[in-house]
């Protein structure tokens, strides 16, 4: 879920690892926008976001949905990983917005109104609840739309022992994976019990597939499997004024600083 301005390393999705050196990739459309952040749901739809807008469009790059708001300040992370419950999160006054298929709003969670001063990374789990991680007492909680806490962690500075400052973290496949930079990727199973921390650090945004871990670096994606420690990477087919990517199935489309670029692979 994410501060998009900050870091090199941004997230992607990625639902079949099948590209290599020659994947060919062809060029479908554009979309003139300044946003500063791209993602793409497991049905191929493409999400670009600003300060205060969500747009979202198909798989062949067509404009479709918009959702905007400003009351609640600039929109610092958004997860598509369940495409009928898109999560936006507005850090300035700790608030998460859900979003259905249409980006029409579903539910309104606001931290302070709950009890919650310092929240730094949210995640939409895949019944539809939300995970968070709470700052104060160091603990993964997953809480219903009331807020009632439904699960969560021992505190993690217990742990892992030191006090993590986690900037993203999903669900993907009823595992959980919390990113803290300094720390790497933490992993927890569906019910918040800690299971091991993958050592890759300096990441700010990714996506996990087969046990990888899917990044975007110096304009390549990079596939970290977690198993075999192996890394694998490649080329994106245009590398100039790239902010970040996102490719799902045989679609991909490449953030730049005055549009977005949609291909077919």
């Amino acid at each position: 879920m994410f501060n998009f301005r900050s870091g090199q390393i941004f997230f992607v999705s990625w639902a079949a690892l099948c590209l290599s050196f020659s994947t060919t990739f062809q060029f479908i459309g554009t979309y003139e926008t300044k946003a500063n952040f791209i993602a793409i749901d497991n049905f191929s739809n493409f999400y670009t976001s600003d300060d205060n807008h969500l747009f979202k469009f198909s798989p062949d790059g067509t404009y479709q949905y918009p959702y905007e708001e400003f009351k609640y300040g600039k929109i610092g992370m958004v997860d598509v990983s369940n495409p009928m419950k898109i999560l936006v999160f507005c850090p300035d006054f700790m608030t998460v917005i859900t979003l259905d298929k249409f980006l029409a709003p579903l539910t309104v969670y606001n931290f302070f109104d709950l009890g919650y001063q310092n929240i730094s990374a949210v995640a939409i789990s895949s019944d539809g609840l939300l995970w968070f991680y709470d700052n104060t007492d160091y603990k993964l909680k997953k809480i219903d739309v009331n807020g009632n806490i439904t699960l969560q962690s021992q505190p993690l500075n217990n742990v892992v022992s030191i006090t993590p400052n986690p900037n993203f973290m999903l669900e993907k496949d009823n595992v959980v994976y919390l990113n803290d930079p300094e720390i790497g990727v933490m992993v927890f199973d569906i019910f918040g019990n800690y299971s091991k921390t993958v050592p890759i650090k300096g990441l700010k945004k990714f996506q996990v597939f087969q046990d990888q871990v899917i990044y975007f670096e110096s304009n390549k994606l990079n596939a970290y499997n977690m198993i075999t420690l192996d890394l694998k990477s490649i080329q994106l087919p245009d590398t100039s004024d790239v902010i970040m990517a996102a490719i799902q199935k045989n679609r991909m489309a490449i953030l730049k600083t005055d549009r977005v670029d949609f291909f077919r692979y």
